[in-house]
């Protein structure tokens, strides 16, 4: 081959590897930069409307699912692969609300037990990919859970009359809540209805229907724990407005809580709030049956409603009390409004008891409770909520029938602003003045008696 030849054809080759070497590194340059990035699995969400806090639930699960390389689509459908609902849904992943439940019999003294905790109850959907399986330890940790505190609730007290006599024998006001201390002092908070005026500078009777007693007196509530009480009743103001005035001023200094009375009409129909592990639990507090001074303006005394049997049923004086529930309720989580009513020596309440007890529901109330007949009353469930019409007495000198001497303590537990946990606790009182916890037989006795006369349709 000539020379000229030789080379020609060497740079015909030389070029046309040249030309090969631009085009591949043109492609590799090519798929580098417009490489389609991998499709991800389109998932959606659906959060029930009805969940508190929906947002939150959201995107922690938005949050988990996108990391296991899911691209998440926010549904308005409950038929979305993945729900986060109020409700039992095989095949979803569940953020349940706190359902209740109402027992029909009771052999123990649980009245509610939770089924499921308010955010720990979570299904996997089968048709997600198996990485998925540790979004539950990731949600717990990554969701704040409510905070969960204990209240208990006693029905009436009186340091007045025998018990009154029993204390100033022992020279010791706190002598009363000797037995039951433990049991009060075991809850966050403690509330239970005054029944007696706390006052020195008064006379104070050991027999009649005047309950009253030395300031001191209040040394078995701060001894035992009691952090707040209902003053709205028939006997707190038997020493007087002034002498009522002054147990307000001691019950302030000792820092326990009142409600239900006040220096005038407003401050009777406001609520006294608790701060309880950052819950706001509101306590309101309403007699229906004479003895005490009604509030107004200007005047010192109770808040009242108006119901049989000892009125004509008054419709102003419940209109205020749902309207007082529904402002208190704008500041408050919990709202616990607290009744004294009824007949006296009765297991059943009536049915205006009912009717407002139902409409403090309604206007927001987060559970009821009463006092007043001197016998414990049957509990209902309304709209899923929790009444109890009567504790029966607490600390009371009534030594003329087992019933009068036998009540029970409301401990209940909350998670936020839900109840979720609520017992009935028997107490008989012993030698006019002290009670003490019940076990066996008689306590089954004080259960019987509350659930024979309770009422179980929502």
């Amino acid at each position: 081959m000539k020379p000229k030849t030789r080379n020609i054809l060497l740079i015909t080759a030389a070029v046309s590897l040249s030309v090969i070497l631009f085009i591949f590194s043109w492609l590799i340059i090519k798929n580098k930069y417009n490489k389609q990035p991998e499709s991800k699995k389109a998932i959606s969400v659906y959060v029930s409307a009805d969940i508190k806090n929906s947002s939150i639930y959201y995107d922690a699960i938005s949050k988990e699912l996108e990391t296991s390389g899911y691209q998440v689509i926010r549904s308005d459908s409950d038929s979305a692969e993945v729900v986060i609902s109020a409700l039992s849904a095989d095949g979803f992943i569940e953020l349940s609300s706190q359902p209740m439940g109402s027992p029909k019999t009771l052999t123990d003294t649980n009245i509610v037990e939770p089924t499921a905790k308010s955010i720990s109850y979570i299904k996997l959907p089968t048709k997600l990919d198996s990485k998925l399986g540790g979004i539950r330890a990731n949600l717990d940790s990554s969701l704040a859970k409510p905070a969960s505190w204990t209240m208990k609730i006693a029905g009436d007290i009186i340091i007045g009359r025998t018990v009154y006599e029993q204390e100033m024998r022992r020279n010791d006001y706190t002598s009363s809540f000797a037995k039951v201390k433990d049991l009060l002092q075991d809850a966050d908070y403690t509330v239970a209805d005054a029944e007696w005026t706390a006052a020195d500078g008064i006379p104070h009777p050991l027999q009649g229907l005047n309950f009253s007693s030395p300031a001191r007196s209040l040394d078995g509530l701060t001894y035992a724990g009691i952090d707040a009480v209902s003053l709205a009743n028939n006997h707190s103001m038997n020493g007087g407005t002034p002498a009522f005035e002054r147990m307000l001023d001691n019950l302030t200094a000792r820092g326990i809580g009142y409600f239900g009375a006040g220096r005038n009409y407003e401050q009777a129909h406001t609520p006294y709030v608790a701060n309880i592990k950052g819950v706001k639990v509101a306590f309101l507090g309403y007699t229906s049956i004479p003895g005490n001074v009604e509030s107004g303006a200007g005047r010192t005394g109770n808040a009242f409603i108006k119901i049989a049997p000892w009125y004509p049923f008054d419709e102003a004086s419940i209109a205020q009390m749902e309207a007082d529930i529904k402002l208190t309720k704008t500041k408050a989580d919990v709202v616990v409004p607290y009744f004294h009513w009824s007949a006296e020596y009765t297991h059943q309440p009536n049915e205006q008891m009912r009717q407002v007890a139902h409409r403090a529901i309604d206007a927001g109330a987060t559970m009821v409770v009463g006092s007043h007949p001197h016998w414990v009353q049957g509990i209902e469930w309304y709209k899923d909520t929790l009444i109890a019409y009567s504790l029966g007495n607490f600390v009371f000198d009534q030594e003329q029938s087992l019933k009068t001497k036998q009540g029970s303590v409301l401990s209940t537990t909350f998670e936020g602003d839900k109840l979720v946990k609520a017992d009935l606790i028997p107490i008989q009182i012993e030698e006019y003045y002290q009670p003490r916890l019940l076990e066996g037989t008689p306590a089954q006795g004080v259960l019987n008696d509350i659930f024979s006369n309770s009422f179980w349709k929502n």
